[in-house]
């Protein structure tokens, strides 16, 4: 039986390689970076608005005067070019980020379409085709509102990444991945992160991967699986390590100098082993391109070494202490010492898991995994238990100095940017880095 839109596809088929379908195409796509402007400006909260604002009313207007954008000053890319980036009222500027947003989301939905429609011509039937181009154009959206977001405020919102999280595992089954795909990828892509947050929480003190940056690879597994969080972690690593050393390399201040003008030793032995950190995973990743996983597995180990030395070299960061304030109560050695424990063997646990998974071994991923949250979860709570009140009315502590590990960088740009690459590029990369999946 013939569907009623067949004959039309049929018709459509021959022009979808066309300058005129990438053109309409990238139309599309700025007309989405309008509305992406939107979510990005209205979603996050505010003092005024502390659960973001509804990006339906009202409509647009200029943040400063108030006044209603005139449909004809609402343009995608032209309207920003026009007016020079400000208003016509107030001649209030308007940042280039939505000129950025606009152009990036335009050209990457005509990356979708060449990756989804023209290059899946032999393979796949035109609606697919279509279909799998509604998919990547939509993904695309989210990781560009996720990620300006993020860069914004550093926030990676629940309203966009759980909702979403359904939506794209529901579009996975849709484009033909199996019902297990986009489950254990999401297991994955929250399950590992979590598990690294825990344990150098509970053995440092400090914060390290947020749950934000956890749901943004959920939500990457759930349509990508196991080979699309691999990917995005390594590669958003990759760029963040990159970035990270020319942002602490450029720092104008906050590195101490000695009398001579000059960083002391510590500062800068910390230095030069974020770039051998740098170094060692392009090492890494040109062993993996090459199918040599020593050379792989090297250049890793190397590289976590010298990001864990060049974090011990830093100097401690300097506590104030209120001297009207209350003592914090005794940490117990022994409860301290059972909370690490547990978080070392329930990280261990959670690496089984992850690896049993990629090799489909189910039965070690189960166990890995009810160990791995059954001693992270308590060694968490321990040491929770044994910090001192926070005290609301305390004065913020100072800066930290510029060093790798403290930058003001936030993680999940670079996820969205890694995920996207393999979004487009997944069969080059699975078959080049052979990357192992589960089913």
């Amino acid at each position: 039986m013939q569907l009623p839109w067949e004959p039309v596809l049929r018709d459509l088929e021959p022009l979808a390689t066309s300058v005129g379908a990438y053109a309409f195409v990238v139309l599309l796509g700025l007309l989405w970076g309008s509305f992406a402007n939107v979510c990005i400006y209205r979603w996050p909260p505010s003092e005024e608005f502390p659960h973001g604002r509804s990006v339906v009313a009202p409509g647009s207007h200029c943040f400063a005067c108030k006044a209603p954008v005139r449909w004809y000053d609402n343009v995608p890319l032209v309207s920003w070019l026009w007016l020079r980036g400000k208003c016509r009222s107030c001649n209030a500027p308007f940042s280039a980020r939505y000129l950025i947003v606009e152009a990036l989301v335009g050209a990457l939905f005509g990356v979708a379409w060449y990756a989804a429609v023209e290059l899946g011509v032999m393979f796949e039937p035109f609606d697919l085709r279509l279909a799998r181009f509604a998919v990547y154009a939509a993904f695309a959206f989210v990781m560009v509102v996720i990620a300006f977001i993020d860069l914004d405020h550093k926030l990676i919102l629940d309203r966009v990444t759980l909702p979403s999280i359904v939506i794209f595992y529901g579009l996975g089954l849709l484009l033909g991945r199996s019902w297990h795909h986009g489950l254990v990828g999401a297991a994955f892509g929250y399950g590992l992160p979590w598990a690294v947050g825990v344990v150098y929480w509970v053995l440092t003190g400090r914060e390290g991967l947020g749950l934000g940056d956890s749901k943004l690879l959920a939500l990457v597994g759930a349509l990508l699986g196991t080979h699309g969080v691999i990917a995005s972690l390594f590669g958003g690593a990759l760029l963040g390590s990159v970035i990270g050393v020319l942002v602490l390399l450029r720092a104008p201040h906050g590195s101490p100098t000695d009398a001579a003008g000059e960083a002391p030793p510590q500062r800068r032995a910390s230095s030069v082993l974020a770039v051998v950190a740098v170094a060692s995973v392009v090492v890494a990743t040109i062993g993996a391109v090459k199918g040599s996983f020593a050379i792989g597995i090297a250049g890793s180990v190397c590289a976590l070494a010298a990001l864990v030395i060049s974090r011990r070299l830093e100097p401690p960061i300097e506590e104030v202490v209120e001297e009207e304030a209350a003592a914090p109560p005794p940490v117990v050695p022994g409860k301290q010492l059972a909370a690490r424990v547990m978080a070392l063997v329930g990280g261990a646990a959670v690496v089984v898991a992850m690896a049993s998974t990629l090799f489909a071994w189910l039965p070690g991923a189960i166990a890995g995994a009810v160990v791995g949250v059954g001693l992270l979860v308590p060694a968490l709570r321990l040491h929770e238990s044994m910090l001192p009140p926070i005290d609301e009315d305390a004065e913020p502590p100072p800066a930290d100095e510029a060093s790798m590990l403290r930058t003001e960088l936030p993680f999940g740009p670079f996820l969205a940017m890694s995920a996207l690459v393999f979004l487009f590029a997944e069969p080059w990369i699975v078959v080049s880095f052979r990357i192992p999946d589960f089913g």
